[in-house]
């Protein structure tokens, strides 16, 4: 017997569900303030025209560091430019793009070289139900091991996180300096 489904490659949805409001988890998202208490050793979005349409228009953009960034409070826009810095030592970072928000229940962005995620957030009760979707994953040997696997053990982990931190517990995540070298930790 043969079995014609055939694993998508290209994408993976999570979800969990956290005690707290829409828009309490939706500033955790999508300000440097927030995203820096659960996700993120350093964060800042800087206001910008969005992402270039063509590779012409994308080497006559300013580079990030002469955008005006953001207030550590104040929530990304469409548009937006961001740059991230991870808790691991050796420098793990990423520069992208806001795609779209929609407060309090929608952000989307660019996620590597060619991918994109999409964080929906609605309301369930007592609960939000925070939906994360990682689509536009390469497909071949070394994108599904490093991206899409990666990924999204990555994900569960911070989502995880992202609970307990949001839900008034602990910020899950190896923070001293020397002790993150190593990537096989899942909390960094």
């Amino acid at each position: 017997m043969t079995d014609d489904v055939r694993f998508d490659w290209s994408q993976f949805r999570l979800g969990i569900y956290i005690q707290n409001s829409p828009e309490h988890l939706y500033r955790l998202w999508t300000t440097p303030s927030g995203l820096i208490r659960w996700f993120l050793r350093t964060a800042a979005f800087a206001a910008a025209d969005g992402p270039p349409k063509t590779p012409a228009k994308a080497k006559s953009l300013p580079p990030y560091g002469t955008l005006k960034c953001r207030h550590d409070d104040d929530p990304c826009g469409i548009g937006d430019r961001y740059r991230w810095e991870w808790y691991y030592d050796g420098g793990i970072s990423g520069e992208g793009w806001i795609i779209d928000v929609r407060p309090p229940t929608r952000l989307e962005f660019t996620f590597g070289d060619r991918m994109e995620v999409t964080v929906s957030i609605r309301k369930q009760g007592s609960y939000s139900e925070v939906d994360l979707r990682q689509h536009g994953i390469p497909v071949n040997a070394r994108a599904r091991h490093e991206l899409h696997m990666g990924c999204r053990q990555a994900w569960t982990f911070f989502l995880a996180n992202l609970k307990s931190v949001a839900e008034g517990g602990l910020d899950l995540r190896e923070t001293e300096r020397g002790k993150s070298k190593q990537l096989h930790l899942v909390n960094i």
